[in-house]
């Protein structure tokens, strides 16, 4: 990746355009802009697709490092968010002059040209990690303090301070610096206790020290209002919901069942960021596409994989707060680490309280009821649907579904809607970002050019140890060359343990891990150890190890699972694909290839490392046993 992870499209950003070198004098549409040429003075209106970072000195292009989010401890993403909350004032576009950075560092304790430093790193990328790089002298990922004095701290902070006896800071930084005394180590000064308080949240902490109820009565809007979403992409709702309709086979066009769709609202707006339709169940790989799909401009997406270049969906960037009902798949680290690294404050919806919702709700809603005038559609209930054959009057495809989706949420973006006082989403939108109705020009939100990042960071992971024969998820072996220097590796931190590696890794098609490398600083593609076994989806493996449990197979390995993998293969083309059951694996299997191709495409960058000759044996794998279906025909 270049140096340069953001496009910032605003007045006075020097722009790259078929190789020559432009000023943005203005922007006049969410998908244009006014220029001028610096060689010839010409003033040209440009496609903001088109446009690049202008790198003055093409050397200062160097390649950065990735960072591995869920490797890095919260003490350092509370470190970054310190630092991050110190400049924030500079990030403001109306915010000029060296006054102010002068008065930030005075303040915060940090010389002006470390202030200007973080200022620029952070404006080249947006991301959060790049505050961890210090200046010189200081080792990114690791504090200044040693591990005793921190264990000490965070105790205290946790079982002294955060407490319903509401210690104050003096007290417990007089408590921590006595038990540090006591045991022979250096007391910390009381400003770095109040950072490490300071850095939790001030809601966690009120929680802690009163009760949630009293925290709800602070912090929780009032029934009925929504706050913080006072412009486009402060604050976005997220859910999914099953599809009323069904859809079919893409070769027998007979019907599978019903998809699920995820949708992503900006509740200031009511525009649609973006959306995930799959046949597969809601998943953490479900909700982080939808975000994914929501951050990236999606021109190439449109023309390429969906068929519909002259459909404008003019919205990108990071939202503010993505907001998320309880579920399991919004909850995980993958969720949670992403959200912090691109900025974006992860909230969920109170248990029992709908109303915190009912922007993405009422979406939905709309669009199952839109899809009601589809063939195929399957209605609300049974009285509804009378007498009609959903299954028989179907018509759609999954790649036709989605057509119909983009062109819907189109149609939608231009309609008037009642909810925000007769305006269409996209005016308010533009209006939001552009000035409007009496509202000052925002901005439009940066483009992230790190597509390959955005995307890799929204997968689910898996954390494993690397042995000798590689790595093993899910019975299943991975290996490649890449992880030897990594094979029975110690935790530098705890010398006693085997050190754990993130592994991330597509449902969609397991053949493949995307092993983050802490030498290289970079992502690597670890294939099957096996490289004859097919790509399979997880939903497939899952299937196929139910299947060998039901034969009575109780040692289950990687052999067996292809084995009944390929079983189940066979049956689904015995029956011709005349059950629905037997078509929707069909087509999932058919969806998951399409995946397959499409994530090849979409991370031509991520090295794809090759399968050694001659891999480690694994102990106790004799590729050689028989069959075991050598006896499924008597």
């Amino acid at each position: 990746m270049t140096k340069f992870s953001l496009l910032q499209i605003a007045k006075g950003e020097l722009v790259n355009y078929n190789g020559q070198e432009y000023v943005i004098l203005k922007v006049i549409a969410l998908t244009q802009v006014l220029a001028q040429n610096i060689a010839n003075k010409n003033t040209e209106v440009l496609d903001i697709q088109h446009l690049t970072p202008w790198s003055v000195k093409q050397d200062d292009q160097t390649e950065n490092q990735d960072i591995d989010l869920t490797g890095i401890p919260e003490e350092e993403w509370q470190l970054a968010r310190e630092r991050l909350k110190i400049i924030k004032p500079l990030l403001s576009r109306t915010v000029r002059g060296s006054a102010t950075a002068e008065q930030i560092a005075k303040e915060s304790g940090h010389g002006i040209a470390t202030i200007y430093r973080w200022v620029r790193w952070y404006k080249n990328s947006g991301l959060l990690t790049d505050l961890l790089l210090d200046k010189p002298g200081w080792k990114a990922g690791k504090w200044r303090l040693n591990k005793e004095v921190e264990a000490i701290i965070h105790n205290e902070i946790e079982n002294f301070h955060l407490t319903d006896q509401k210690q104050s800071i003096a007290s417990t930084t007089e408590r921590i610096r006595t038990l540090c005394f006591n045991a022979g180590l250096p007391p910390p000064h009381w400003e770095t206790v109040e950072k490490r308080i300071n850095a939790i949240s001030e809601r966690e902490r009120f929680e802690r020290r009163h009760s949630k109820r009293a925290a709800k009565q602070i912090f929780d809007p009032n029934e009925g209002t929504i706050p913080n979403a006072e412009w486009p992409l402060a604050l976005t709702q997220i859910d999914h919901t099953p599809l009323p309709v069904m859809v079919v086979h893409d070769i027998t066009r007979v019907s599978i069942g019903r998809p699920y769709v995820t949708f992503n609202i900006d509740v200031y707006s009511r525009t649609i960021p973006g959306m995930y339709l799959s046949i597969d169940h809601p998943s953490s790989m479900s909700a982080g596409l939808c975000v994914s799909h929501s951050i990236l401009p999606k021109e190439k997406w449109l023309a390429e994989d969906v068929g519909l270049p002259d459909i404008a969906w003019p919205i990108w960037g990071v939202m503010g707060i993505l907001h998320m009902d309880n579920a399991r798949e919004f909850r995980g680290d993958m969720i949670k680490d992403a959200c912090l690294e691109y900025g974006i404050d992860p909230q969920f919806r109170p248990v029992k309280t709908p109303h915190y919702g009912g922007h993405i709700e009422r979406y939905m809603g709309n669009a199952s009821q839109n899809l009601k005038k589809v063939e195929g559609a399957t209605f609300s209930n049974p009285k509804e649907r009378g007498d009609y054959d959903s299954e028989g009057n179907a018509i759609l495809t999954m790649h036709e579904l989605e057509q119909w989706l983009v062109v819907m949420i189109a149609k939608y973006h231009d309609s008037p809607h009642e909810g925000i006082g007769g305006e269409t989403p996209i005016d308010r939108y533009r209006k939001g970002l552009l000035g409007g109705n009496g509202k000052l020009p925002r901005g439009l939100p940066a483009r992230r050019l790190d597509e390959e990042k955005v995307r890799i960071d929204f997968m689910p992971f898996e954390e494993r140890t690397v042995q000798s024969y590689g790595v093993v998820i899910d019975d299943i072996y991975y290996f490649a060359d890449v992880l030897r220097p990594w094979v029975n590796a110690m935790n530098p931190d705890q010398p006693k343990l085997r050190q754990v590696f993130k592994f991330r890794r597509d449902p969609r098609d397991i053949s493949r891990l995307y092993f983050f490398d802490p030498n290289a600083q970079r992502y690597y593609v670890i294939p099957y150890r096996n490289t004859s076994y097919p790509p399979i989806s997880i939903w497939e493996l899952r299937a196929a190890r139910s299947a060998a449990k039901a034969s009575g197979i109780k040692d289950i390995d990687e052999r067996i699972i292809f084995q009944y993998v390929n079983k189940l293969w066979e049956i689904q083309d015995q029956a011709a694909l005349k059950t629905k059951v037997a078509r929707r694996a069909d087509q999932r299997k058919r969806e998951h290839a399409k995946a397959r191709k499409k994530t090849t495409k979409d991370l031509p960058n991520v090295i794809k490392t090759e399968s050694p000759a001659m891999p480690p044996t694994i102990p106790g794998y004799d590729p050689n046993r028989t069959s075991v279906f050598e006896d499924d025909d008597e």
